[in-house]
């Protein structure tokens, strides 16, 4: 039911940020800084939703943190995709759409933690993040079949839609299948026995206290601090996402014309990931998750390179291949990471405190995505885009450049281990 919650609601996402930026754009004629400053809000207000609110999950639980979340995702969902308001797409973007999203995703990452033992995590870590990408092949798919083939949209019930409205419907649809699954959740928690054979499923108690208690025994960790100087210093690597969802689809239409296939290009991300991840997750099951997220830093931190030799379609393509390379690598690992390290019962504010530097850089990240198409690929005058695309570059290479320099005090104790082969990771 994780998996399939997953999916559903990692579909309503990516239906809706594949399209935003063009969406505010085409429905309410806002510029590309305008509407850049809006989707690094979202982002910005998303991190903070989760930063306020991660002790109310560690306090709800799974079942309830899911029931309500996906309730929240449900009313801002179709608010988004019918309101002609640019008030009240703010009110979804700055308000609902953050409070559903900290209430659900951090979540589905607990359970999964909950739902499996220490050697069959990362595997299961690997399938969960496969099966997000599904999602997102479908979203990028489906742009491509509305936005090109229903261009002019589509009339229901004697009312108009556009092909993004119609895209942002069916985001609204699924996320109303996950609110019918999220009541069948039960709080469990699987167990090894001493003889290494699973157990059971037990229930699980949920650990209540104020959010005052809560921080106080976090910060007393000391992997706690580790783990928050390697969120920090991942941050212009995490960002190449916001990249991918806000530059690239901009990008690809003033440069090579409307009828560019967008959404297919996209969709080589999570096709590839889908592939990847289950077969990189089982061959390095062994290995510790710090020393796959150095490695794979280093192959997405170069995915921007090719665009900023070339300008041309298989340049765009080969861009999302390399981050496709590196994101199989990395990516999993730090979702296990992150509640590998929380202690349990308080998931929901470690996750929560550890994000907090990344809702300062959303922001920032939004209105540089909207300063670096109206400076290096406006709609209109002469384009220098593969400056844009260098400056991208240098960014993300800051990341995997600093967790060399840092390892030495960043890696968790007790990572070493031996991968295939026997290297030490």
């Amino acid at each position: 039911m994780a998996y399939t919650l997953k999916m559903l609601e990692a579909y309503g996402y990516f239906s809706m940020s594949v399209i935003l930026v063009l969406y505010l754009s085409s429905e309410f004629g806002l510029t590309d800084i305008e509407a850049g400053a809006i989707y690094g809000m979202y982002g910005a207000l998303t991190s903070v939703a989760g930063f306020m609110i991660g002790f109310l999950v560690d306090n709800l639980g799974v079942r309830l943190s899911l029931i309500l979340g996906f309730s929240i995702l449900t009313v801002a969902r179709l608010l988004m995709a019918l309101t002609s308001s640019l008030l009240m797409v703010k009110f979804v973007l700055f308000f609902l759409l953050p409070i559903g999203s900290a209430l659900g995703i951090p979540v589905l990452s607990m359970g999964i933690k909950r739902y499996t033992t220490p050697k069959s995590r990362g595997f299961a870590f690997g399938l969960f993040y496969a099966i997000m990408n599904i999602a997102a092949l479908v979203s990028g798919l489906m742009v491509d079949i509305l936005d090109i083939n229903l261009r002019d949209g589509a009339m229901i019930n004697g009312m108009h839609y556009s092909s993004k409205r119609l895209l942002l419907l069916s985001g609204a649809f699924t996320t109303i299948l996950g609110l019918f699954i999220s009541f069948f959740f039960r709080e469990i928690k699987v167990d090894e026995n001493g003889d290494g054979k699973l157990a059971l499923a037990q229930p699980y108690q949920v650990k209540g206290g104020s959010p005052l208690t809560i921080i106080r025994e976090l910060v007393k960790l000391p992997f706690f601090w580790k783990f928050m100087g390697i969120t920090i210093i991942c941050i212009n690597l995490k960002m190449i996402f916001r990249y991918l969802d806000a530059v690239l689809p901009t990008y690809l239409v003033r440069e090579f014309g409307s009828d560019v296939p967008k959404g297919s290009i996209y969709a080589i991300n999570p096709a590839l990931i889908i592939i990847l991840v289950p077969l990189v997750s089982a061959w390095t099951s062994d290995w510790q998750p710090f020393g796959m997220i150095h490695i794979g830093s280093y192959v997405s931190g170069i995915s921007a390179l090719p665009l900023a030799l070339n300008t041309s379609i298989p340049s765009a393509i080969l861009f999302v291949v390399i981050l496709s390379l590196g994101e199989a690598v990395w990516s999993p690992r730090f979702y296990d990471l992150t509640v590998s390290m929380a202690p349990e019962g308080r998931e929901g504010t470690f996750v929560a405190l550890g994000s907090a530097p990344l809702f300062m850089a959303k922001f920032p990240v939004g209105l540089l995505s909207g300063h670096l198409l109206q400076t290096y690929c406006p709609e209109e005058g002469p384009r220098d885009s593969r400056t844009m695309w260098t400056i991208i570059c240098v960014m993300t290479m800051s990341s995997p450049i600093l967790l060399t320099l840092f390892q030495r005090w960043l890696r968790p104790e007790n990572t070493v281990t031996h991968g295939p082969g026997g290297k030490d990771v």
